[in-house]
């Protein structure tokens, strides 16, 4: 498990530093820069020279990313030049109202799409199973746009009670934000709800036809026992992969669903940045997402490694 755990932990190093450096130099090859962002049709070659050489853009590329990254090894993730602060300043509320949005939205889909999908999996050819599993594709193929538009007809025209759209400000208290968290996190319940139950469903529906569960069977071993030693164990591997997966997705891809309610999370602040052209603040959001992703891959190895005594003692794995 040390060996494991050092090769896995080395491996993540070595592509966080590989992509690092190719989202900076890619950031930095497209066509103009922030400060041609911020001086708009106002820009002229003097105040464009002038606003380059206060914020060290007309430096050589690569003597740019190694300012950036010295500073990335102080703990500085830059400056923002659009708006006039630290790139820390500015992701450290958004950060936080990405993970209360996140939250709640897995606490609304995930034990529910497990569950869910552990009773329809079992009864895969049940009229209710075909049901819930037709109604989640459906889910899982519309645009998220309009899923958000369709719960907002209903729960804030139809049935006004919570708001349509967020007015705080991106470092409000979560007292004040609380409110407006819930549209946005059932719209992506809903979508998060579909992918994991029926990523469950067709594990249980699998792994209740393998061998060992119905040599269990035949030994007069109880259903309910059946489910809870064999089918269980076997059935969560695969789901908790789309789960840890879905979770990185939660925290740093709601790009649309934070547009469509104005929630102040990390997609608005990302859309944002990449129209105005923000190198520092483009690349450490790309890196935090980088970041989760590969934690969150990480985290769901070492799960599968302790669910699973096929893994746990060697078998299909090196």
């Amino acid at each position: 498990m040390t060996g494991y755990v050092l090769r896995r932990a080395a491996l993540s190093v070595g592509v966080f530093v590989v992509m690092a450096v190719l989202t900076y130099l890619g950031v930095a090859a497209l066509p103009g820069d922030a400060c041609t962002a911020l001086l708009g049709r106002f820009a002229t070659t003097e105040k464009l020279a002038q606003c380059r050489a206060d914020n060290g853009l007309d430096a050589p590329v690569l003597q740019q990313l190694g300012d950036w990254v010295a500073g990335l090894l102080r703990g500085d993730l830059g400056y923002s030049v659009k708006r006039g602060a630290p790139v820390g300043e500015l992701m450290a509320p958004r950060i936080r109202n990405a993970m209360l949005l996140a939250g709640v939205a897995s606490l609304l889909a995930f034990p529910a799409a497990i569950a869910v999908g552990l009773a329809t999996g079992r009864r895969e050819q049940s009229k209710v199973s075909r049901t819930v599993d037709t109604a989640a594709l459906v889910a899982m193929t519309l645009p998220e746009f309009v899923t958000a538009s369709v719960l907002w007809l209903v729960l804030s025209v139809w049935l006004p009670i919570l708001p349509a759209v967020t007015v705080v400000s991106s470092d409000d208290s979560i007292i004040d934000l609380l409110p407006n968290v819930w549209l946005p996190a059932i719209t992506l319940a809903v979508l998060v709800f579909a992918h994991v139950m029926r990523s469950m469903r067709a594990s249980v529906s699998a792994t209740s036809r393998r061998p060992f569960a119905d040599a269990a069977r035949l030994r007069g071993v109880a259903e309910a026992t059946v489910v809870r030693r064999h089918i269980l164990p076997a059935a969560l591997p695969p789901t908790v992969n789309v789960v840890a997966v879905t979770a990185a997705w939660l925290l740093t891809g709601t790009f649309v669903v934070e547009v469509v309610f104005n929630y102040p999370g990390l997609g608005r602040l990302a859309v944002d940045a990449i129209a105005d052209r923000d190198t520092d603040l483009i690349v450490a959001l790309t890196l935090l997402g980088l970041a989760v992703y590969i934690t969150a891959s990480f985290l769901a190895d070492a799960v599968i490694r302790l669910l699973d005594p096929r893994v746990r003692a060697g078998v299909g794995r090196s």
